[in-house]
């Protein structure tokens, strides 16, 4: 009994999928370290799902929580908080009247910059730890990952 269960455990966090849940998270976790760092103290982990999905000339709050696999009611919290903090502006689509439009402001873009600048040094960070020619492996393999089960 006492092996199957080591051999569960094993299996359990060593699967691929565990290993990307696991690495998405540190990558996350090490970027918001550095953002807080340039100035951006109240910036949350929560947060990076409307950044990462809004398009910097604007985006619907429900194309962002669609993006992000989130509900509209828990993309709009995070709307208002972002938008209280000044990072964001909320207006209402010209083309429909029930729809809101979310964009940077000129401290969402600041940060935004920021976060452009945090991803060049964890690339690097990577490429210290696993060599450049695997960190291109790596990007190579999981665009391919992306395309085969997107498409």
């Amino acid at each position: 009994m006492k092996k199957l269960q080591q051999k569960s455990i094993e299996l359990r966090d060593n699967n691929l999928g565990r290993l990307f849940q696991r690495a998405g998270r540190a990558y996350s976790v090490r970027a918001l370290s550095l953002l807080h760092e340039r100035g951006f103290s109240d910036v949350k982990l929560s947060h990076s799902a409307l950044f990462a999905n809004l398009d910097l000339e604007g985006t619907q709050i429900t194309v962002i929580a669609e993006r992000a696999g989130m509900t509209k009611q828990a993309m709009g919290q995070l709307a208002n908080d972002l938008e209280a903090k000044g990072y964001i502006n909320k207006i209402k689509d010209p083309n429909d009247k029930r729809a809101y439009i979310i964009r940077f402001t000129k401290l969402g873009e600041k940060a935004l910059h920021a976060a452009y600048d945090i991803k060049v040094i964890i690339e690097k960070e990577f490429e210290d730890l696993l060599g450049s020619k695997n960190v291109a492996n790596l990007q190579k393999g999981l665009r391919k990952l992306i395309e085969s089960y997107t498409n």
